[in-house]
Order: C-alpha cells, then sequence, then structure tokens
C-alpha cells in the first residue's frame, strides 16, 4: 500500500459467485502478462472445477472493495502430489496493483498454510518478474533455482524461478 494510503479493500474467502471475477483477472494475466506461463485463457467451466475440486482443502480468498473483487490468491497441492508442500498463485487487477493487496493476499496464504500443517510453500515466477520476486523474498521465502527456457509465451522463451518458504523446522 502506498503511504499515507488507507486500505479501503476487505480480504474474505471465496464463493462460487467470485468466479466469474477471479476468471477475468487470471485471464488478463494470461493474455498481458509473463505472471502465468499459461497462454490460454480459462473458460469458465475449467475455473469452476478447479474450485469443486481444490476449494475445500486449499483456500481461494479474494480481495474485496466496493463489492467488486479486485484480487485473489489461492493454495493448491504442488504438482498435485502430498499434502506437505503446497503452490500459491496470487493475481491482483492491474487497476489496483501497487497498494499492497498482492502482499496482503500472499501473508494470508502463508498463514492458512501454517494453520491447516503444510510444511512449506513454493511459487514458480517469472525470472524477469523482478517485482514479484522481491516481494516472496520480502515474507521469507527464498530462491531455490531456476528452470531455464521452460516456457514459451508471446513468441519467446523465459526462465521460471522457483522460490520456497518452509513453515517449520521439524
Amino acid at each position: 500500500m502506498r503511504k499515507g494510503a488507507s486500505k479501503t479493500y476487505a480480504v474474505r474467502s471465496a464463493t462460487e459467485a467470485d468466479l466469474p471475477a477471479i476468471a477475468g483477472i487470471y485471464n488478463w494475466a494470461v493474455n498481458q502478462t509473463f505472471a502465468t506461463i499459461d497462454s490460454e485463457p480459462l473458460s469458465s467451466e475449467e475455473v469452476a472445477s478447479w474450485y469443486a475440486a481444490h476449494v475445500k482443502r486449499n483456500p481461494l480468498i479474494v480481495a474485496e472493495e466496493d463489492g467488486e473483487v479486485i484480487g485473489w490468491a489461492r493454495l493448491m497441492p504442488w504438482k498435485q502430489r502430498g499434502f506437505d508442500i503446497v503452490e500459491d498463485l496470487v493475481y491482483v487487477d492491474p487497476v489496483h496493483q501497487g497498494r499492497g493487496i498482492g502482499r496482503e493476499l500472499l501473508e494470508r496464504l502463508v498463514e492458512a498454510a501454517r494453520a491447516l500443517g503444510y510444511r512449506t510453500v513454493v511459487a514458480s515466477v517469472a525470472a524477469d518478474n523482478s517485482s514479484g520476486l522481491k516481494l516472496y523474498q520480502s515474507l521469507g521465502f527464498e530462491v531455490v533455482g531456476t528452470l531455464k527456457d521452460a516456457a514459451y509465451k508471446f513468441d519467446r522463451w523465459m526462465d521460471i524461478t522457483l522460490v520456497q518458504r518452509r513453515l517449520s523446522d521439524a
């Protein structure tokens, strides 16, 4: 959040009614950014399917302002294996970026992961997404490796940096 700015949004659990807005924010990122390696927008059916498959075990939260979803974040099993490691996704409507919304959503996911007994949270970040990498590192995530030429999007290859945050020392 900008210095001197007051928080005007609330963070809450997502509902099925939020799915169109979630898809809209995500699909904007698919079509306009390297924030996701996906190159095809999600259909409403795909969004409903992942919501139904994962929301009971893995939180899906939204930031809402004036009745409008302006950001969202979720945990999901990392590579669909086991329950000790989860991957996070965080997306904010481009009009609302730079206000600390992504940071708060990520902080809430880390706390939710800890409360659910997960040991580690990971994320795959485009290596040239310096602001995303700085956000993760500022919240205690460490870079554990980079996959070279891991995804092809917008007519170029991109590297993906893997970050992780351990939630317990046990």
